[in-house]
């Protein structure tokens, strides 16, 4: 009953929230004793089961503090939850600081409105670095999602700090700064404007296309007016 209750605290939080950035403390900045238990605000850890197994520390990405995952013989984690909107397209950014020999993961996994997973969960594996480094998924929510869940992941024997942890709902803000990502298949932004005739053009035969309010568009569909193309291409 408590994890339920938390759960619509948070999500009326996420609700509330005006900013392209859907999830609550993402750069986990404000940390309360949630359910009896030090933790994050808006996110469950490892450390309702495992003591000291998810902590606040200071060796921050940006802020003040940073989530640091310390895994023995089970898996530690931190879990947010936040709503999204079906056929809208949404980018993921995270920053991990991973020592030598320790192994970790960013997690998504799509949900129905009743909970129920959707597909297979998109892991995105963190690898040793010196320092912290900069993680980068784009994904379109599938048409059945209604939540995301978003999880921190540190494996067994391992410790790792996570901080910085975002997804961006492009139809919100648009960002023309950020850095173009080298996943083998990145998204080349365009924003133009197309008319009827256009949409025959076989350049954007292959380009995912939005309005702008974030819906996703079909050649067939094209009107005159302000488009963003995404076009893909594989990085080296």
């Amino acid at each position: 009953m408590r994890k339920i209750i938390l759960l619509v605290i948070l999500l009326v939080l996420v609700n509330l929230t005006i900013a392209d950035n859907i999830v609550v403390n993402s750069s986990f900045e404000i940390w309360l004793d949630t359910l009896g238990v030090h933790m994050p605000f808006g996110w469950l850890t490892s450390e309702i089961n495992y003591p000291n197994s998810a902590l606040k520390d200071t060796n921050s990405h940006t802020g003040n503090y940073c989530l640091k995952l310390r895994a023995q013989d089970t898996i530690a984690y931190a879990t947010t939850i936040t709503i999204i909107r079906p056929g809208y397209y949404y980018e993921f950014i995270g920053y991990a600081n991973v020592p030598i020999s320790s192994y970790g993961a960013f997690m998504l996994t799509f949900l129905s409105i009743s909970g129920s997973p959707i597909g297979t969960p998109l892991l995105i594996p963190v690898s040793s670095s010196n320092g912290y480094r900069r993680y980068f998924r784009s994904f379109i929510a599938p048409d059945s999602a209604f939540f995301l869940s978003l999880s921190c992941l540190s494996f067994p024997r391992s410790e790792i700090y996570f901080d910085d942890v975002q997804v961006e709902d492009t139809s919100l803000g648009i960002n023309e700064n950020k850095k173009i990502s080298q996943d083998i298949k990145t998204p080349l932004r365009k924003i133009l404007v197309l008319n009827e005739k256009e949409s025959k053009n076989k350049e954007f035969k292959n380009s995912l296309i939005f309005d702008p309010l974030g819906r996703k568009v079909f050649l067939s569909q094209i009107k005159k007016g302000i488009y963003f193309i995404f076009s893909f291409y594989k990085g080296k």
